[in-house]
This record gives structure tokens, sequence and C-alpha cells, in this order.
């Protein structure tokens, strides 16, 4: 989706489904997650059944699309692609503020017992946790591995969930015309830089 300018995601086939019905339907978890981060309407419903994504993920047993759904709705902002992110774990304090209070005694033997006669089953990442954390931190702005290798063209607009994203086309165009005062917005004849042709009508 980042390399095709004027991508449209609402154009319906000949039952009234949308890219992110079809999607959810198949059970295409990171289409889904890719559609709506582009732009694709959420609530846009068919035309034969009047049923939305999430509904179509529920009908279709497609519970981890339909989790992927509830997640996106819970954090529907990268914000970690943002130049204001800052990279701290907001649990990190609360931790380490209860780990060094000081304990009773019957608390230590609690501990003691626990740590000692308790069974560790694998089980998911908790949401909003460490992990998540490590992701959002390693793939931010700031982060060592992202600042060498790239410069941000639009630091200020983090990818958010219905709001279209610019093709990178289109956003090196953006910038290319906002350091070339001699070019004109609003010409026709040419649109794009040479290098900068769109990929597809």
């Amino acid at each position: 989706m980042n390399y095709f300018p004027g991508a449209e995601t609402e154009i319906r086939d000949n039952r009234g489904f949308t890219a992110l019905i079809k999607a959810a339907i198949q059970g295409r978890n990171d289409v889904v997650a890719a559609l709506i981060m582009h732009g694709a309407d959420v609530n846009a419903v068919d035309s034969n059944r009047g049923k939305c994504a999430r509904d179509w993920a529920l009908k279709t047993g497609r519970f981890d699309t339909l989790n992927r759904l509830r997640h996106l709705a819970l954090h529907p902002t990268a914000e970690q692609f943002c130049d204001t992110y800052v990279p701290e774990w907001p649990n990190l304090k609360v931790l380490v503020s209860k780990a060094t209070a000081n304990k009773s005694a019957s608390q230590k033997l609690t501990h003691h017992l626990k740590s000692t006669f308790g069974f560790s089953f694998p089980r998911d990442p908790q949401a909003n946790g460490v992990m998540d954390h490590m992701v959002r931190m390693t793939t931010s702005l700031r982060s060592p591995f992202i600042a060498t290798a790239t410069r941000p063209l639009c630091p200020s607009s983090p990818p958010q969930m219905g709001k279209r994203r610019l093709a990178v086309a289109e956003l090196i165009y953006l910038w290319w015309s906002f350091h070339s005062p001699s070019l004109c917005l609003h010409s026709t004849a040419r649109p794009y830089p040479p290098s900068l042709t769109p990929l597809h009508p």
C-alpha cells in the first residue's frame, strides 16, 4: 500500500464486499491491519446483508481477526512513529516501586512459597506489557536501528486507524515540492518528479 499512489480501499465487488470485509472473511489478519491503517472504513457494510468487517469475522469464526480489530480499536495510533514519542515504559516505575517496597514477614514467606512451588505455564504476552514496549521502542523514530538508516518525511503525522496514508511517492513529491520554490503545485503538466511517476494510473 505504501508504494501505490492513489490506491483505493473502498472499491466493492459484485457482492458489495470491500477489500477489508473480504480480508476479514478469509482471516487475513495482516491484510486487515494494513488496510485499516491505510484508511479503510472499518464500519463499511456489504450491500446484501449489511454486515461490517467485525460482523463477518464473528460470523465466519475468525476470532484472531476479531481480536486484531479490537486491538487496533484500543490502539488506533502508531505513536512510536511520531516525533513526540518518549521511549519509556509507563509501568516500569510502578513495578520497580512494588519490587523494592518493604515487605512483612508473612509477605516474604508467601512470596518464597509461590516461587518455590509455583508452576510456570506458557502464555500469551501481556497486553501493553514489556514485549509491546520492546516492539514500540525498537521501531520508533528515535531508535538507533531506525534513525541511522532512514529519514522520516512526515514525523508529525503517524499512521492512524481510519486516516488515509500517503504513498511513499506522494510523500517524496510533497517534500520535493516544498524544497523546490520554482515548482507550481497546481501544475498538471508535471505532477510528479521524473523518478517518482505513479506505478499505475
